[in-house]
């Protein structure tokens, strides 16, 4: 009653009360999208750990070949910490320098089919990559809806902080109840002003 709709007050409240169900629906999602975020993480984690085995065992039976063909070692080399796009493009390099030997790799008992072994842990990797991409888009776009509402509700708070007291400082009650309801225990947005405390509700205020 003491802020209808249509004042500019007013409006400030609606702001505030339509961001309750956004920061409701969006940390919803928000943890969502962490969970599926957490298990990208293992998916990629796992995918990237069967292809650099791969690789490994490929590298380490062209050593072994390398004991009569010297000139085969270098074409199957690839750093250890290797960038997970560095290590797909090795194991891709691997995959077509290894096609032409696959006799000499069987030979050193690799299986018949470890190029296609290897190719298909490549596809899983790249999978596991998008797939978490995917998954992290999904939480880092519910974190900024909610950031954006937190913005929007927090500029409206401030601005009610120059008003409200303005409309009930002859009633302490009422400005007892606004001083609690006003605190927020929220980190701000650094483009957000703290909004100032209010007065406290005195005898001469109420006497006033």
């Amino acid at each position: 009653d003491l802020f209808p709709p249509s004042s500019l007050s007013g409006k400030m409240f609606g702001i505030i009360a339509e961001a309750i169900p956004a920061f409701n629906n969006n940390a919803g999602s928000q943890a969502a999208g962490l969970a599926l975020a957490r298990e990208g993480v293992t998916a990629k984690a796992e995918a990237r750990q069967a292809l650099r085995e791969w690789v490994v065992d490929i590298s380490r039976t062209a050593r072994s070949i390398g004991r009569e063909h010297p000139e085969i070692v270098a074409t199957f080399h690839l750093s250890y910490d290797a960038s997970d796009r560095a290590l797909i493009s090795g194991a891709r390099g691997f995959a077509q320098n290894a096609a032409p030997l696959v006799n000499l790799f069987v030979e050193h008992e690799l299986p018949p089919t470890f190029v296609q072994e290897l190719e298909a842990a490549i596809a899983r990797f790249e999978t596991a990559i998008e797939d978490h991409a995917g998954k992290r888009g999904f939480q880092v776009a519910a974190t900024a809806s909610i950031g954006d509402a937190m913005e929007k509700a927090m500029d409206a708070l401030y601005r009610l902080d120059g008003m409200v007291p303005n409309k009930i400082k002859k009633n302490p009650v009422l400005l007892r109840e606004w001083d609690a309801a006003r605190r927020i225990a929220v980190p701000r947005s650094p483009k957000t002003p703290a909004p100032e405390p209010a007065p406290p509700a005195t005898a001469a205020t109420a006497a006033a």
